[in-house]
């Protein structure tokens, strides 16, 4: 092995650290971080080309900045595990896919890296956030907005034909519809199991009757009201004249494929089902009509009260122990630039809706007629803490899918309305007082 002097390493090394110089003066990003690895934990769309768009756009990134780059694709249902597992061992992606609440932030507070600077920048491009108190998390920016899909009604416009009703407002509308739906073999079918539909739907019925089941404050329970009893009252008559017992058991494809199977004569849901029935082709059973044709998408219902909805909100953020924060928040920015973001809305068909005003505005809303309530559906989604402030507290909630038990336990004559919300006020209470935890 040959000697090397010290004047030799002298002359090497203050050659290398003017080379590395020059580098960062042109603006070229030295040879190590060249060979760094920007990885993204996300969730896979009901919408794929979805995914594919955002995979061409972390590719493209990773190619101009000389990064490697690797995005993976999991089903929403295993995110939770997936990132308590990442936390325990502070270790796994840099960017990761946050919800379907807002709440994750909050629990993983402390794991997660301020957004501020990111959040500031991309705004203002793209026409300000919606509602920017909505997603602070304790008056910080702790995730990023990313997109949710607002909960329309579709419905088959032959069956209500066939029944002599038009497109319905109300929930109590829905009743009457799926009533007489369900007695020609044509149920309304709406999840009031353990999936985040039921956690919608049931939020959404809630609202809309005047009920809430935490106040402003994010800590007192408000659960137990005489506008959480008619709502309770309304959903049992839903379940039993209008719906199957088969959504007990529901997930969050079920309602797709009701609809999709020719069976269901509305839900509650995204447009996913229709996007998949016009890419299939599915045809009405015993025709060779495209069921696609048949499905139109009308407002959130409206209730005694209010018309008000939620959905998944989707966000993004990045761990604090990632080795790549900066790096993750220059592919953030890249993301969120108004050409990005649009490609990825239009991609999506509208499925995806953004948190930001110029996006609801985008053309893909008005180059289908099935499109054209997602804006006005946004409009009236709020948090699914709403009125209270999201917290981990709001998310166990969700988690733990207390609000679709409460309702489901009525529904089903288990549990009378008062003992269904007493049961429901104590879960309620516990996590408030965080004396209980996910299992």
């Amino acid at each position: 092995m040959a000697r090397v002097t010290r004047r030799h390493f002298l002359r090497v090394t203050a050659g290398g650290a003017a080379g590395l110089g020059g580098t960062l003066a042109l603006g070229r990003a030295p040879a190590v971080a060249q060979t760094r690895e920007l990885t993204f934990l996300t969730v896979a769309s009901f919408v794929p080309e979805t995914d594919k768009e955002l995979k061409r756009q972390f590719e493209e990134w990773g190619a101009k900045n000389k990064v490697k780059v690797r995005l993976d694709i999991i089903a929403h249902l295993q995110l939770q595990t997936k990132k308590a597992s990442e936390v325990q061992s502070r270790s796994g992606h840099d960017l990761t896919a946050l919800g379907p609440g807002l709440g994750d932030a909050d629990l993983y507070y402390d794991y997660l890296a301020d957004l501020n600077d990111v959040a500031t920048d991309v705004a203002p491009k793209n026409g300000g956030w919606l509602n920017q108190d909505d997603y602070l998390i304790r008056g910080k920016w702790k995730l990023l907005p990313w997109w949710m899909p607002p909960f329309p009604m579709a419905v088959r416009t032959d069956l209500l034909e066939k029944i002599g009703e038009k497109n319905p407002d109300t929930w109590e509308d829905w009743l009457r519809v799926g009533k007489k739906g369900k007695a020609i073999g044509h149920p309304f079918g709406t999840a009031l199991g353990h999936s985040a539909d039921a956690n919608v739907t049931m939020l959404s019925i809630l609202w809309s009757y005047g009920g809430s089941y935490v106040a402003k404050d994010g800590r007192t329970v408000t659960i137990n009201s005489k506008e959480t009893r008619q709502a309770l009252d309304f959903v049992k008559r839903l379940y039993t004249e209008a719906m199957d017992p088969e959504v007990l058991a529901w997930d969050d494809a079920s309602n797709n494929r009701c609809l999709n199977a020719g069976k269901c004569i509305g839900i509650h849901n995204p447009i996913s089902a229709y996007e998949s029935a016009k890419k299939d082709k599915i045809l009405v059973p015993g025709t060779q009509k495209e069921i696609a044709e048949v499905i139109d998408h009308i407002n959130t219902p409206r209730g005694p009260v209010d018309r008000k909805a939620t959905t998944g909100y989707w966000c993004v953020g990045i761990w604090n122990f990632s080795k790549n924060v900066d790096l993750a928040k220059d592919f953030l920015r890249y993301h969120f630039q108004p050409e990005n973001l649009s490609r990825w809305v239009e991609a999506g068909h509208g499925f995806n809706m953004p948190f930001l005003s110029n996006l609801t505005r985008h053309a893909v809303y008005k180059s289908d007629k099935q499109y054209r309530f997602i804006p006005e559906v946004a409009k009236v989604s709020v948090p699914p803490s709403w009125p209270g402030p999201t917290t981990a507290a709001s998310q166990q909630v969700l988690d733990l899918y207390i609000i679709p038990d409460m309702f489901a336990q009525h529904a089903t004559g288990k549990m009378t309305a008062d003992q269904a919300i007493a049961w429901a006020e104590k879960e309620m209470q516990e996590i408030y007082a965080g004396r209980k935890r996910r299992p």
